[in-house]
């Protein structure tokens, strides 16, 4: 594969855009089609942001990458670490552009959510990402931002914001597991592994998948904004949510991926309560 599509992650950055077409399809269902232009820039938008926020993570990340993913384009010698940051200006000056024409088509509401969550990547990136256990909470938040700017593209952000909160907790119980997976490489951060070890921060972990799992039968009831269909999906994401729980503790790396399946499923659970 091309070190600039692996540096992009684009299953990582397409999830991105997914979770703004999710996000507006929860808020209106079966008119989407009705904000078909809001909501296809919506999500170009967020997927060229995420593709510049992985390319510049990577090229922060370039040390650690050594010890803990030599196998990524600047620690192999595939890309350089200029070639990166360039990349990833580029992609963040497209989905700044874009978000500033999707002012005109429907507010600026969407180009400052878009600033907010450049100035939180850059304030992990410069600040945080050393001080992890403030970053994990920036990382949630940046990901629960997704579902509020896909519910400000159909002007729904009250019932797309009770998925932000369910999405939050899950991202910041999913970057403690990664803490958890780096903890070696790690050298020089304050994560929650280092800080109170690593079966202490699984626990932490554990207790944010929890209330997101709890969080997940809401809409069904007593919200009651989604039918059974919604329900029998999402349960399937929670058993994986709750099947990882016990491996955090024992490999980390495993956990993770089941994380991210679950997370998949959930999106498809969001997908399939708007639809029926």
């Amino acid at each position: 594969m091309h070190p600039y599509i692996r540096i992009s992650r684009p299953l990582t950055s397409l999830m991105i855009g997914l979770a703004v077409f999710t996000s507006s399809l929860i808020g209106v269902g079966r008119n989407i089609d009705a904000y078909m232009l809001p909501v296809f820039l919506g999500v170009m938008i967020a997927s060229l942001f995420g593709i510049a926020g992985n390319a510049i993570n990577d090229y922060f990340d370039q040390k650690t990458d050594k010890i803990n993913h030599p196998d990524r384009p600047i620690p192999s010698g595939e890309l350089t670490p200029g070639q990166a940051l360039n990349f990833s200006i580029l992609f963040f000056i497209f989905s700044l552009l874009l978000s500033t024409f999707l002012g005109f088509v429907i507010g600026f509401e969407a180009l400052l959510i878009c600033i907010i969550a450049l100035a939180f990547q850059i304030a992990y990136e410069k600040k945080f990402k050393k001080e992890k256990i403030i970053g994990n909470v920036i990382i949630g938040t940046q990901t629960s931002l997704a579902f509020i700017f896909g519910g400000v593209l159909v002007g729904k952000i009250v019932i797309t914001g009770i998925f932000a909160v369910a999405v939050f907790l899950a991202i910041v119980g999913r970057e403690i597991v990664k803490d958890i997976e780096d903890v070696k490489g790690d050298v020089g951060k304050t994560t929650l592994p280092i800080k109170i070890g690593a079966k202490g921060a699984g626990i932490v972990a554990v207790i944010f998948i929890a209330l997101s799992v709890l969080i997940s039968p809401l809409p069904y009831y007593p919200l009651h904004i989604f039918g059974l269909e919604y329900l029998l999906v999402v349960l399937i994401a929670d058993m994986l949510f709750i099947g990882s729980m016990p491996v955090i503790f024992r490999d980390a790396m495993i956990a993770r991926r089941m994380l991210k399946f679950a997370m998949l499923i959930a999106i498809t659970a969001f997908i399939t309560g708007a639809m029926f």
